[in-house]
């Protein structure tokens, strides 16, 4: 069994299957993305799994291209933004460099957290935007990591939309306001993950 084989099983339905809401879960990480970023960046996304994000980060303008080890999943991906996804492990190297870097629900798979940070460092110019599970993860230790790998300026806070259920729209919309505030990563002791944009 290869190490991509849940993924390579679910590739056709890989959205449906992971998120209650995708198109919401989606939109809402891509105008975070967004927000960190000029109109028309380059942005390299790994383990993008169906491209389910790159459609939308490539509909507000944005240069996408994906990379996922999954052939499945990057057959199902091509479909809707061709070739601008391939596929590839954690090692890839683009062919040059990209203004942005992100890679979401998948940084706990480099074996070496900090050499993998240092190997996006390389080749990213301007951010590298990220997510984690804190309850996983010490968040020290994550972030200790980001600037130990040459990452200066180093942003965090709470993504708190849920993955796998529906909020009520205005519960959903004054979670969104508080996501900024102080104390909001308290809600991220029990649920959510921490949001991490750091520039190179």
């Amino acid at each position: 069994m290869t190490s991509t084989h849940k993924y390579d099983a679910i590739a056709e339905r890989y959205s449906e299957h992971d998120y209650a809401d995708a198109e919401r879960y989606y939109a809402r990480r891509a105008k975070l993305v967004a927000a960190q970023l000029a109109p028309g960046a380059s942005i390299l996304d790994f383990a993008c799994g169906d491209g389910g994000l790159g459609r939308h980060l490539l509909a507000l303008g944005f240069d996408y291209r994906g990379v996922d080890a999954s052939g499945p999943m990057v057959r199902v991906a091509r479909r809707s933004l061709g070739d601008r996804v391939v596929q590839g492990t954690l090692e890839y190297t683009p062919p040059e460099p990209v203004d942005a870097t992100t890679i979401f629900r998948s940084l706990y798979l480099a074996p070496d957290r900090r050499a993998f940070l240092e190997h996006l460092h390389g080749f990213t110019r301007a951010k590298l935007i990220f997510d984690f599970d804190p309850r996983a993860h010490a968040p020290r230790e994550v972030l200790a990591d980001v600037r130990a790998a040459g990452w200066r300026r180093v942003e965090v806070r709470p993504f708190l939309t849920p993955q796998r259920g529906k909020l009520p729209g205005p519960l959903q919309a004054l979670l969104h306001a508080i996501e900024p505030l102080p104390g909001a990563r308290a809600l991220t002791r029990v649920r959510f993950p921490l949001l991490v944009s750091a520039s190179a």
